[in-house]
């Protein structure tokens, strides 16, 4: 009997009884099973049981639950139908981020993970390996949606795709497949894990920059010939991370099997052992190349973090964090450190009105806020807006929008208005639409939903509308980053399914769905770009070219400038496009 993804699924937990999984439970369909969510433990439910039960699914699972650690989500046991036939399977919920948005300095940055985080992460991933191989188990395919990260603590996951007794692994990611060996191996696993590890600390795979010996994306024939980072012919963009955050016993180690083929365990590496130096080589300023003119307009009292797209730029002065209005140049001193790392990381919103800023801020009660002032503005005398029942895991911002999501609730994104009545601030909710949150991946500026197996595209537009498109052409990657100010254009970074390649994809709506009309193959899933209020899209793609379009019309140039590289961060205000590094923050302009 085959199982849709879109039934009322019920199955039976062995000694626990029966639970009903519902489409509000749903998380993602893939081509083996579709994964649900809910009371804190995760179940996958193959579409076909019986094709899982001709491999030997139900004793595998056996095997797989006897292995217990923190950093590795064994399935807890099977699950049956009413007929007492093994469907699936169930195991705890995993908290934390694929590894791979850790590869980027943005998410980095905004959330304060640093060198010392790398590694002790990459140092947790090792340990999880070595519990792996004394179990006599394989991970074999390893790669970096399949690791989660909770902090520096990590989480092994798609384990049932693991290599262990009789049944042997079949699918493995192009990106870590060791091409010098013929069979699964401890060796091969490591190898592995030293690919998605390298690109913790540095952000690039190893075998990818420019190499004048081979094509762009030609991954596995550098692979083949051991033609890794380390080899001095390879060019480097400005967003890679300098090699030499690496601790030098586990450089040596990248170097010894990336570049001369070696391989073997890696070497346990400690606190002690690491650098004592910056991420990143932060200039002091850019000059004019006569093509763009890079205007200072501001230096902050420390380094930029991140700046939010409506002009607040979030700075670290030693272990402080602070805030500035950078539209109206002056800092904000009554948004604490505490409140900042919230807005960082979606616990809160900070929303520019006429009459100042607003920040919105959630708890189990419901969403409540205060008017905040800049430093020359006047302390208003009932700061307080006022608490709105309405419950909310999570608040994003999108524009000048905020949206409540709640995943309990079937109307789970829900926007919420401040109003202004009587010179006071009044927090309502504007409409609530049927989006599943535990489906759907929110990125800057859009979402993407997986509607049992289809992916569609989730924006807003105008002042009250949801624009809701299939983007079938999605069903190709593994995504990973997105940013978008419009529906007429987005940008999202993916892993192909087939290459393992990383992909920029430029998306355009189409007659009712989303047409991908630009695929280049990238070598890092950071994605810097901006637009304005009008429209006018700039990003950094290579060191050396901003490249400007139109996302509204037609028209697109590369400009050519050697200051600019990819570790100018892109961000746009209503005067147009700016960027900053390390503490100061520059507009740019054409000469």
């Amino acid at each position: 009997m085959k199982m849709a993804a879109n039934d009322r699924i019920q199955v039976i937990l062995p000694g626990k009884g029966e639970t009903t999984l519902l489409p509000r439970d749903h998380l993602a369909t893939g081509g083996e099973g579709a994964v649900y969510l809910k009371n804190g433990m995760v179940f996958k439910v193959y579409l076909d049981g019986a094709a899982a039960r001709a491999r030997g699914m139900e004793e595998k699972i056996g095997l797989l639950s006897r292995i217990s650690h923190p950093y590795i989500v064994s399935p807890i046991d099977v699950l049956y139908d009413r007929r007492h036939e093994m469907v699936g399977y169930y195991m705890p919920a995993a908290q934390g981020v694929p590894v791979v948005r850790i590869f980027t300095n943005a998410w980095r940055d905004a959330n304060g993970f640093n060198n010392e985080h790398s590694v002790k992460l990459v140092e947790n991933m090792r340990a999880a390996l070595r519990v792996a191989h004394d179990l006599s188990a394989l991970v074999a395919d390893g790669n970096e949606m399949n690791w989660l990260a909770d902090g520096v603590e990590p989480r092994a996951i798609d384990v049932d795709s693991w290599q262990i007794g009789d049944f042997k692994a079949t699918a493995i990611m192009a990106s870590i497949i060791d091409h010098h060996a013929d069979v699964l191996s401890e060796e091969t696993d490591w190898f592995a894990w030293g690919i998605v590890t390298f690109q913790i600390f540095t952000g690039i795979h190893p075998y990818k920059g420019t190499h004048p010996d081979f094509k762009r994306g030609d991954m596995e024939g550098r692979m083949q010939a051991n033609a890794s980072v380390f080899d001095p012919k390879v060019k480097l963009n400005g967003a890679v991370r300098d090699l030499s955050v690496i601790p030098k016993p586990l450089a040596d180690w990248y170097q010894g099997v990336f570049q001369s083929g070696c391989r073997g365990a890696p070497p346990s590496v400690s606190m002690s052992m690491v650098p004592q130096i910056a991420a990143r080589k932060l200039r002091l300023c850019a000059t004019d190349s006569g093509l763009l003119k890079h205007n200072l307009i501001m230096s902050l009292p420390g380094v930029v973090r991140y700046i939010s797209g409506n002009g607040v730029a979030y700075y670290e002065e030693g272990s402080r964090l602070s805030a500035c209005d950078l539209k109206r140049r002056q800092l904000i001193p009554s948004i604490d450190a505490e409140t900042i790392d919230r807005l960082l990381k979606g616990g809160a919103c900070l929303v520019r009105m006429a009459s100042g800023f607003r920040l919105l801020q959630a708890d189990s009660s419901g969403v409540f806020g205060r008017i905040i002032p800049g430093e020359r503005d006047p302390v208003p005398p009932n700061p307080d807006i006022g608490r709105l029942p309405c419950v909310a895991e999570k608040l994003i911002e999108w524009g000048d929008r905020v949206f409540a999501l709640n995943s309990q609730n079937e109307l789970g994104f829900t926007e919420i208005a401040i109003e202004l009545l009587g010179g006071r601030s009044l927090l309502s909710i504007k409409q609530s639409w049927a989006v599943n949150q535990n489906s759907t991946r929110f990125f800057d500026g859009f979402a993407v939903t997986d509607c049992l197996g289809t992916p569609f595209i989730v924006q807003v537009e105008g002042d009250s509308a949801l624009l809701i498109h299939r983007a079938s052409v999605l069903k190709e990657y593994r995504l990973v980053n997105g940013y978008s100010r419009s529906h007429h254009s987005l940008i999202l970074i993916g892993i192909g399914r087939e290459d393992g390649l990383l992909h920029r994809l430029r998306m355009r709506l189409g007659k009712g769905e989303y047409e991908c009309i630009e695929d280049v193959v990238v070598d890092v899933a950071e994605l810097n770009m901006a637009v304005t209020g009008k429209g006018i899209a700039a990003g950094i793609f290579e060191d050396g070219q901003l490249f400007v379009w139109n996302t509204i019309g037609v028209g697109e140039k590369i400009v050519h400038d050697a200051a600019v590289t990819r570790d100018l961060r892109l961000f746009a205000m209503t005067e147009g496009i700016f960027y900053y590094m390390g503490t100061d923050v520059f507009r740019l302009s054409l000469s």
